[in-house]
């Protein structure tokens, strides 16, 4: 296969350092806001469910932005789109800082949250510009650069809450400094390369690409609140999926569209794509039991009492495990395939879940079998960005991108809400707080487990199928 002269085999250190900083950014964009959920709700006067829109909007736009960013990349420039999606996060951060009341707020975190899709767009970008072992190295960090930002958000989080005391409005501008420096970034580092054949925008396609994604993500974000059998879930989730039939089938029939739903017939993506909805449920199963956990009070009988910044170094474990298992992927992917490394990661998180749930009793144990899931989930996520990015051709990822990425929010909104029933579903008062009992927490990790299996199973029995050029019927099968 003759490789597109625009890609190169070197290591741009520029693109790979901007790359990282737009994942990085776009993680922190969600859970840096989290730690002030609480002075926000008294500073304009919210509370409850009103008050979870400053997250739940975030994450909606930024599913949509997942879906849509990469495909527009290829239409309008990556370069273009890079700094867009910079821009609307400056933007949305400075409405959201300067907000008087929680309309405007919800205004600004909605724009800012389309900043999510720079994940996606980072994979695209990496895919068209690089090869080789630099491919292979780069995919890796980007991955990394997901549990570093997950680990800054952690410890961000508790050294606000707990030490700086600094005010939600003085968070939501260093997000926009961050944007603004985002901006320079794109224009220095990215290129600005699109599509020779400068396709046509599926405009209808985009557009019920992003409404079955709202009404999907909405009521399964809010499902543990709203009640699973309650017309405000169930209403909108089976419109939701009327919506995505409708798409699904306008996407198969346009001759240019926005999202390649064909891609999901090569088997190295679909296996892909299921590895990572499982990952994000996995994730969000530890980030929701592991810092309740440590903050449980001592008096239940289980917990160390930690306050979040405390707790939040024991997330940092969590993700600096990630950091070097996304790491180390580049370099072990050369000599093991990323099919048996997927195998080997899942059996990690099955066996460090099965440590937590059963072994919890002292300090030590919380501090250190976080390492292991960790290093099993940062080798997950690497190894599933090699297995189904590499399994299609350059021109193919923009679209392809775009759904692959979207399962990890649409499992972590799954994982969410499943785990945050099991919590809440048996609770115990230690000094007036009402906290999960041990056997809550210990079901949930258990459900963990359970899932790392599925996982396991579905990397086993699906059996990689290699696509080349020479492949006339998988050519026929992927292709746009």
């Amino acid at each position: 296969m003759t490789r597109p002269a625009t890609q190169t085999t070197a290591m741009p250190k520029g693109l790979v350092a901007m790359t990282s900083f737009c994942v990085i950014l776009a993680t922190l964009v969600l859970t840096l806001p989290l730690t002030v959920l609480g002075q926000i709700g008294e500073s304009l006067g919210a509370s409850g469910s009103l008050l979870n829109w400053v997250v739940i909007i975030g994450s909606l736009s930024g599913a949509v932005g997942t879906g849509l960013l990469p495909p527009l990349a290829s239409l309008f420039g990556q370069r273009t789109m890079t700094v867009t999606t910079m821009a609307l996060l400056t933007l949305g951060s400075v409405i959201g800082a300067v907000a008087p009341n929680m309309t405007i707020l919800l205004i600004g975190r909605f724009i800012g949250g389309f900043t999510l899709g720079a994940i996606a767009l980072s994979l695209a970008i990496a895919r068209a510009n690089l090869s080789g072992k630099t491919l292979g190295t780069v995919l890796a960090w980007i991955a990394a650069a997901e549990g570093i930002a997950a680990g800054l958000g952690f410890v961000l989080g508790g050294l606000l809450t707990d030490a700086v005391h600094v005010s939600w409005r003085a968070v939501f501008g260093i997000l926009a400094v961050l944007g603004v420096i985002g901006v320079f970034g794109a224009l220095a580092a990215i290129p600005r390369r699109t599509d020779p054949n400068r396709p046509r925008v599926d405009w209808l396609g985009g557009g019920l690409l992003a409404l079955a994604l709202a009404l999907i993500l909405v009521p399964l974000s809010m499902g543990s609140k709203w009640g699973w059998g309650s017309a405000a879930t169930l209403v909108p989730l089976i419109g939701g999926v009327v919506v995505a039939a409708i798409w699904w089938a306008v996407e198969e029939r346009v001759e240019q569209p926005l999202v390649n739903t064909r891609a999901l017939r090569n088997r190295n993506f679909l296996r892909g794509w299921l590895v990572f909805f499982l990952a994000g449920m996995l994730a969000w199963i530890i980030n929701f039991t592991l810092p309740k956990f440590t903050e449980t009070p001592a008096g239940a009988g289980f917990g160390f009492g930690y306050n979040s910044l405390v707790s939040g170094f024991v997330m940092l474990v969590f993700c600096t495990g990630i950091v070097v298992g996304s790491a180390s992927v580049g370099r072990l992917s050369r000599v093991v395939a990323p099919r048996v490394i997927c195998l080997i990661s899942f059996t990690g998180l099955a066996v460090s879940l099965l440590l937590i749930a059963f072994l919890h009793d002292h300090a030590w144990q919380l501090w250190t079998w976080p390492i292991l899931s960790g290093l099993s989930y940062g080798l997950t996520s690497a190894s599933a960005y090699l297995t189904f990015i590499t399994a299609l051709r350059p021109h193919e990822v923009a679209t392809a991108a775009s759904i692959g990425q979207i399962s990890a929010p649409l499992g972590g909104a799954i994982g969410s809400a499943g785990i945050s029933a099991v919590l809440t579903a048996q609770v115990i008062k230690v000094g007036g707080e009402a906290v999960p009992t041990e056997h809550s927490f210990r079901l949930g990790w258990l459900i963990g487990v359970g899932v790392a299996v599925v996982g396991f199973l579905i990397v086993a029995l699906l059996q990689p199928k290699k696509v080349t050029d020479e492949s006339p019927e998988v050519a026929e099968t992927v292709a746009i």
